[in-house]
């Protein structure tokens, strides 16, 4: 509307509805523009959350999980002085090996540093690639097949586990000949199988958890290295 016109009262009606209608199409497209800027923060914000590993499940004590797929995960927990060097040392440790082997025969999930406290989640092939990495022994085999693989377990005494009770019951390894074992010389951490526990070797350092597939092998000396376990499952 021309202002050195004399605009009747249907003009300036017209002019004023036209300037309300601008006006209220300039705070939606301003709302609209909040709107999205917020949801891109928020996107942002759990991205680097995700990488972070802020949502993921995380054992709080050092776990070994033994998968179906045969896929061995160790979960570590670790309070250390100085943690500077940490993670290079263990990539270059697991790249060395991969180098040697293959490339993903181990990978570093996880590391996260909270001061003194180091969390590493490590994946591994197989059982056979995480006993050739770190040293301690670790097999899959049926009870029955123990002594071919180099374990005598004709005098062991076993801890069978049922449903609801605390396993004190008493058995020797031929009531479980036909079952899955696992052998393992590690402690100070728990064990998590493919299967529900049904027996473990009668010593005093494995203690059974709330869940089934599931053993604690307490660490009951820093000098000394530990012995051999065995984990009847099915």
């Amino acid at each position: 509307m021309d202002k050195r016109e004399n605009p009747t009262p249907e003009q300036l009606r017209l002019y004023r509805r036209r300037k309300r209608m601008l006006q209220k199409r300039r705070r939606q497209r301003q709302r609209l523009l909040l709107f999205l800027a917020a949801i891109a923060i928020v996107v942002v914000v759990i991205v680097i959350a995700v990488a972070l590993g802020a949502f993921e499940k995380r054992s709080d004590v050092n776990l070994l999980t033994i998968k179906a797929n045969g896929t061995v995960i160790y979960e570590e927990n670790q309070e250390l002085k100085d943690t500077s060097g940490l993670k290079k040392f263990v990539k270059s440790e697991i790249q060395l090996y991969n180098n040697t082997n293959s490339a993903e025969d181990v990978v570093l999930e996880r590391f996260a540093r909270d001061g003194n406290h180091c969390y590493l989640r490590t994946r591994y092939k197989n059982l056979k690639v995480y006993s050739d990495f770190t040293g301690y022994t670790a097999e899959i085999c049926k009870v029955s097949e123990t002594k071919v693989y180099g374990y005598d377990t004709s005098g062991v005494s076993f801890k069978k586990f049922s449903s609801g009770a605390s396993g004190d019951s008493l058995a020797s390894a031929d009531a479980f000949k036909d079952e899955k074992v696992l052998v393992i010389k590690e402690w100070g951490t728990d064990v998590k199988v493919p299967g529900t526990i049904i027996a473990v070797s009668d010593v005093s350092y494995i203690k059974k958890t709330d869940d089934s597939d599931t053993v604690t092998i307490n660490k009951e000396s820093d000098s000394a290295a530990a012995p051999i376990a065995y984990i009847i499952y099915r």
